[in-house]
Parts: C-alpha cells; sequence; structure tokens
C-alpha cells in the first residue's frame, strides 16, 4: 500500500435510526492531485419482513425469523488498483442499524481513479472483521472474497432461531471511473438461500412432527462478491441438515371448524449457495419426516434442479396424508415472498 493517510471524514445522512455509531474507522488515503466526492446509496431490493408480528410458541425454542432478516452493521469499503494490487482507500462500518432498507452517506476527498465500492452487512453473522488487513490478504488471492466456514458449529446452515444475534450476511459491489462528485449505488444480496417449510397435517388426527431431515446439499463456503449468479467455490463441502426434537403438535384437520390451524407456522433455514455434483435420480434435495407415530422416508423435494442461488428463497409445503404418506409441493421464489400459503392438492 502507498504511504501517507490521514484520520478520514465521514458524512453521514440523516436517518429515521437511532443509536446509530460508527467504528471500525480504518484510514483513508490522502491524495495528490484531483479528488471528489461521492454519495453512496446502499439498498436491499424486497420487503425487509419488518412489518410481520413475531410470534413464539409456548416453549419459546422457535422464532418467526423474518424479522431478523435486516441490515443491523454495514461496512463500506473503497478501493483503487488491481485485485493483486489493491489500495484500500475507505474502509468504515456502521452499527445501530435497525432493519434499514437504505443507507446513505457521502465520502469526501476520494481521487480520480477507477474505484470499487463494497458493501458488507452482517460481518458478525459470519464471525468476521473486514478490517484492511482483512480484506487486503483475501482479495488478493481471489477478488470475490472466498469465506470458508471453520467453525464448529457453523454459521450456516442455521436455523430461524440460529439468526436472531447477528442476522445474515449480505454483500454488493459496484466500479466506477472517478472523473468528479457523483451518486453510486450498490445493491445488497443476501449470501445464503432461505428455505421456508410448512407441514400439513391432513388427517384427522394430531400429529406430532418430531423430526425433519435434509439432504447433502448444505455448503461450507461461498464468495462474498460474485462473478455470475451462480458463483459456487470448487473447495466446497456438503453436508445433510436434520431439524431435531421439535415436538410440534399439529392439529388434525377440521372441516367443521374453520380456526383450526392443521399446519406448523414456517420453519426457516439459511444455507450459502449451492450446486451439488450427483448423477440422475440421486439427487441430494431430499426431505423426509418422523412424527409421533413414525418415519416417512426421504424423497426428493426439487427432482428438476441441481443448484440454489443467494438471495432467493426456497418453499417447502409438505403434507401429512392417511393413505399416501407425505405429499410434498415445493417452488423458487424471490425472498420477499415471507408468507407461505399452505396449497391445496388436487
Amino acid at each position: 500500500m502507498r504511504k501517507g493517510y490521514f484520520i478520514h471524514r465521514l458524512l453521514v445522512a440523516a436517518l429515521a435510526v437511532p443509536l446509530v455509531s460508527l467504528v471500525s474507522c480504518e484510514r483513508h488515503l490522502d491524495v495528490s492531485g484531483e479528488a471528489s466526492s461521492v454519495q453512496i446509496s446502499v439498498d436491499l431490493p424486497g420487503n425487509m419482513g419488518v412489518e410481520e408480528k413475531p410470534w413464539t410458541r409456548a416453549d419459546g425454542d422457535y422464532v418467526n425469523a423474518s424479522q431478523y432478516e435486516g441490515v443491523r452493521t454495514l461496512r463500506i469499503i473503497v478501493t483503487s488498483g488491481p485485485a493483486e494490487d489493491r489500495t484500500i482507500l475507505y474502509n468504515q462500518k456502521v452499527e445501530g442499524l435497525t432493519n434499514v432498507d437504505t443507507y446513505t452517506t457521502t465520502i469526501p476527498d476520494l481521487p480520480h481513479d477507477s474505484l470499487t465500492f463494497f458493501a458488507i452487512a452482517n460481518e458478525e453473522s459470519l464471525d468476521m472483521t473486514y478490517d484492511d488487513e482483512t480484506i487486503l490478504s483475501n482479495l488478493a488471492e481471489n477478488h470475490k472474497l472466498l469465506f470458508l466456514d471453520n467453525a464448529d458449529p457453523k454459521h450456516f446452515p442455521a436455523r430461524g432461531p440460529d439468526i436472531v444475534g447477528h442476522g445474515i450476511p449480505m454483500s454488493g459491489s459496484t466500479a466506477v471511473r472517478l472523473t468528479g462528485d457523483m451518486s453510486v449505488r450498490i445493491d445488497l444480496y443476501r449470501s445464503v438461500v432461505k428455505l421456508a417449510l410448512v407441514v400439513e397435517n391432513a388427517t384427522k388426527s394430531p400429529v406430532t412432527l418430531r423430526e425433519v431431515s435434509f439432504g447433502e446439499f448444505f455448503g461450507d463456503c461461498y464468495y462474498m462478491f460474485r462473478d455470475v449468479n451462480l458463483d459456487v467455490p470448487d473447495e466446497i463441502q456438503y453436508t445433510d441438515m436434520v431439524y431435531e426434537n421439535l415436538n410440534i403438535v399439529i392439529p388434525g384437520a377440521n372441516d367443521e371448524d374453520p380456526s383450526v390451524r392443521p399446519y406448523t407456522d414456517t420453519l426457516s433455514a439459511y444455507f450459502y449457495p449451492t450446486h451439488p455434483a450427483f448423477e440422475g435420480g440421486n439427487s441430494p434435495f431430499t426431505l423426509g419426516l418422523t412424527t409421533g407415530s413414525g418415519a416417512y422416508p426421504s424423497q426428493v423435494f426439487a427432482p428438476n434442479r441441481t443448484f440454489f442461488i443467494r438471495n432467493t428463497q426456497v418453499n417447502l409445503r409438505v403434507r401429512i396424508t392417511t393413505d399416501v404418506g407425505i405429499e410434498i409441493d415445493f417452488e423458487v421464489a424471490p425472498w420477499d415472498e415471507y408468507e407461505v400459503e399452505v396449497p391445496t392438492f388436487d
């Protein structure tokens, strides 16, 4: 990196968000020659879920996680130069945000040059601090900023209750040629896929849902900044995942009492973008159920899919029947469609 730094200034646009604080302030390059100010707008398209009312089961083990999916912290980074010899001009982390879907700030005195603007939201969900040293050491090797999840237990896959503390990771970037004062927009994309599961009881008797098991399609790494929509690291390793000890009692169907809800509230899970290699009918995209009455064999729920892209929602609706066993309805939808309706199986 070139020498000659001074403490940078940050002009934060007015936000209707209380208790916003700036932390982890890195240095800002003192440039000679022409420089300009850049107004940055960081936007997260789609419904943030903040208007959806939270609920908890009586035992407190389950929460509606959509209210925790917003932006809590936001790091903005500005660099110049090629990936193999990158100079960090600016690195600032903002805390105290509350599920905001847009954030605006102005960075003064950026040099007239080819610049790249990065945004990382909720780095705490990965137990990471993307300071100058971390950014430079990673971007020098891979401009997409590989994250390898070596934690035990891993940060993702995560279930709804697991994201209450730090939310989910998000990121975005854009490159410009700065020649004067300008505005730059960075679109944030959720770095994970959301799986939303509803289980319906179509029998006349109550069913206790004990366990939901999924196949080996949950990876252990991803690229923070992707080049293409489906950008999965070659070194990714896959494991399965099980919802254990659910013990959710689903009432039996009652045509005479419409107030009876014979289905679960949404069970959510979050996982890194996935593209497992498999042949023909050996799809890892499987789901199995265990109830108080026994286990239902795993079934492929996405027979025509080989991958899932970040920032999308996988909706699964499983129906327990008396004669068939279980029926599965599946779709991939935009993330902003939070509400999962129980389908009619005709």
